[in-house]
């Protein structure tokens, strides 16, 4: 069964699409047997992109199955690697709270309208507040899983998957609450800078308030450093970003990305990620580090066991 990875943050440009790719293609060389499903729920779909899914017209994307018109393995797209399937995004995205709405208003209306034709003998009751109030249910109510619109859709597919990797928008909505409501662990890189560290709290705050709400056995795995420099503000950011985990008695990671244009550059040119076309390369090393660590947390299993890695590939001597 998948073990969920979801990466998140309440802030843009922190770097979750380049974590989310380079986490997937260092599982995929480590495990090479392993079968892997990347779910983009951004609306940019820079992770499609990346994985050079080209969408038709009439494509499934996340925003069907949010919607209820598509299944997850009706939106499913296989990639240039038989182990990599892709669920994709697009900008349709962007419009799916106001779409949402707007069925959820057809829906009522409609309801409204059967209420009268059934109780047309005694309107008077229904058109009182406490009448009206006797016949609504959850079900027309649009907040009643709005935190949780994913509950159960990858049900029938994570047997297929070792590992569900999920990307996800820079929010705290309906989108990346429901991916929390439904993951197994969750990620959370930062830019040390001041807003990424206020970033930090706020999503660990939302991901507690899920975890109590939705998915108790959602964890934390850690909060990673990406795009370090080696400044001072950034070490008097980083330590602050310790001391906070550490009094909150969260992980803290080890590993940490440094920023690079080199790395970007050759993610692009490659068309896939670093970690894919060049493990050796020391910018991939801080991946194959980042996912060692998370083994070693149990992060990489449901149960939270330690697995063993099939093709090692992180070279901790460099690091002597």
């Amino acid at each position: 069964m998948a073990v969920g990875i979801t990466v998140a943050a309440n802030k843009g440009g922190v770097g979750k699409t380049l974590i989310t790719l380079n986490l997937t293609g260092a599982l995929r060389k480590s495990f090479p047997n392993a079968r892997i499903l990347v779910v983009d729920t951004d609306a940019q779909g820079n992770t499609t992109k990346s994985f050079r899914v080209k969408l038709k017209n009439d494509q499934n994307t996340i925003y069907d199955v949010f919607m209820g018109t598509a299944t997850v393995e009706e939106a499913i797209v296989t990639t240039y690697d038989n182990q990599i399937d892709v669920l994709p995004a697009n900008a349709d995205n962007n419009y799916l709270e106001f779409d949402k709405m707007e069925v959820f208003r057809d829906t009522i209306l409609e309801w409204f309208i059967s209420l009268i034709k059934k109780f047309k003998d005694n309107i008077s009751e229904l058109m009182t507040l406490e009448g009206l109030k006797k016949k609504m249910n959850k079900n027309i109510d649009p907040s009643s899983n709005y935190f949780n619109a994913l509950e159960g859709a990858f049900d029938k597919v994570e047997h297929d998957y070792d590992f569900i990797i999920f990307d996800t928008p820079p929010e705290l909505k309906q989108v990346t609450s429901s991916v929390l409501s439904i993951a197994d662990v969750v990620l959370v890189p930062y830019e040390p800078d001041l807003n990424g560290v206020d970033g930090v709290t706020h999503l660990i705050s939302r991901v507690n308030t899920l975890k109590d709400k939705y998915n108790p056995s959602l964890r934390i795995g850690g909060v990673l450093a990406n795009k370090v420099y080696n400044t001072n503000l950034h070490a008097k950011m980083i330590n602050a970003m310790m001391k906070y985990t550490n009094r909150n008695n969260y992980h803290y990671f080890d590993s940490e990305i440094p920023r690079s244009i080199t790395f970007a550059d050759k993610l692009v040119r490659n068309g896939m990620p670093i970690t894919m076309s060049a493990p050796e390369n020391k910018f991939s090393q801080n991946f194959y580090k980042l996912l060692n660590e998370m083994n070693q947390l149990g992060l990489l299993s449901k149960d939270g066991n330690v697995l063993e890695i099939p093709n090692q590939l992180y070279n901790d001597k460099e690091e002597e």
